[in-house]
């Protein structure tokens, strides 16, 4: 999301909003490849405006042989039908409420599951013009996070070509769109409130961001394809950022065989200092909330101990030990000497 000022996001005929909301945030769907980080597709509305129905457009960007995964709260039976009607496979975290009625076992442990559209969103199709199916059919993946049971629902069904194990290292992969948020709010100075004052100046200067990050992107992939080819993510998009900012004064007016020539030395500059390889980032979420009854999380310890909780084998709270060795002392009465 990004912050703009409340002139931004309310009309001058109607009064401001209460004060929690001064910072009010437009919503924005980005559809991005994972390999490169480039926005392919955006949508952005108001901040009334649902992060589900943003998506139905990107449906549009996307075809046969592409797999969209997105996050939890994403998946409805609209949202199914919209995809895959432009030939699309989804993975998508599903919430315990959207598992529908089971209707085959798998031997991988997932199953096959039915789901109908509800009563208020045919009737919301039928005003809209829109068709929606009977209903949906699409595979239920189960799986361990911690000590807490998650669903992928995927509309890739065969499981011995997508087995479930796979899908679910797979699903890892959707927090690259969270790097390509901070590429653009972190190293583009996106992070802060929007400089235009009127809801066409917010989308024309969220696009130009998109755009400018879209460009840097595709930098950096062509100079990760020069040989020898590496990974895109192991060239640095801050080190890009910074080539870009410094190359562009001297590049105005130039001729275009100065400017191939440019490119090349830029290219060439941005794999002088190749990234290490991304080492596994897997960590179970923790608490930021402070913690009244802290517990030291030593490194033999973390396989028993929740993150921000106490341990798994002890059924009540421990005491408070911060007065261990300290005298006690009675109202304002100082401790006698010994």
């Amino acid at each position: 999301m990004f912050r703009i000022r409340r002139a931004t996001a309310t009309p001058s005929t109607t009064p401001p909003p209460p004060a929690a909301s001064l910072s009010a945030s437009p919503r924005s769907v980005v559809l991005a490849e994972i390999g490169t980080h480039g926005v392919l597709d955006a949508r952005l509305g108001g901040y009334r405006d649902g992060e589900r129905s943003l998506a139905y457009p990107l449906a549009s960007s996307t075809g046969p042989g592409d797999l969209v995964i997105a996050d939890r709260g994403f998946w409805s039976v609209e949202f199914a039908h919209v995809f895959t009607a432009a030939g699309t496979d989804l993975l998508v975290r599903l919430q315990s409420n959207h598992l529908g009625t089971a209707q085959e076992q798998l031997p991988d442990g997932s199953y096959l599951s039915l789901a109908r559209p509800g009563k208020d969103v045919r009737l919301r199709a039928a005003r809209e013009g829109r068709t929606l199916p009977e209903h949906v059919i699409y595979r239920v993946i189960t799986f361990a996070k911690g000590d807490k049971v998650a669903y992928l629902g995927t509309t890739l069904l065969d499981p011995e070509q997508y087995p479930a194990a796979e899908l679910v290292v797979l699903y890892r992969e959707r927090w690259e769109i969270e790097l390509a948020f901070d590429e653009i709010k972190n190293h583009l100075g996106s992070g802060g409130p929007i400089r235009s004052r009127t809801p066409e100046g917010v989308r024309q200067e969220l696009w130009a961001y998109l755009t400018v990050h879209h460009a840097i992107r595709q930098f950096a992939h062509t100079a990760a394809l020069a040989r020898p080819a590496v990974d895109t993510d192991r060239v640095s998009y801050l080190k890009c950022v910074r080539i870009v900012r410094r190359s562009i004064p001297s590049q105005l007016g130039a001729t275009a065989t100065k400017l191939t020539r440019s490119f090349t030395e830029a290219r060439w500059e941005a794999r002088a200092r190749l990234l290490p390889a991304r080492r596994s980032r897997d960590c179970p979420r923790a608490i930021k909330k402070p913690n009244r009854w802290p517990v030291l999380r030593t490194r033999a310890r973390r396989d028993t101990v929740q993150p921000g909780r106490w341990a798994h084998n002890q059924t009540t709270k421990p005491k408070s030990n911060r007065r261990a060795g300290r005298p006690v002392l009675r109202g304002n009465r100082a401790p006698s000497p010994q």
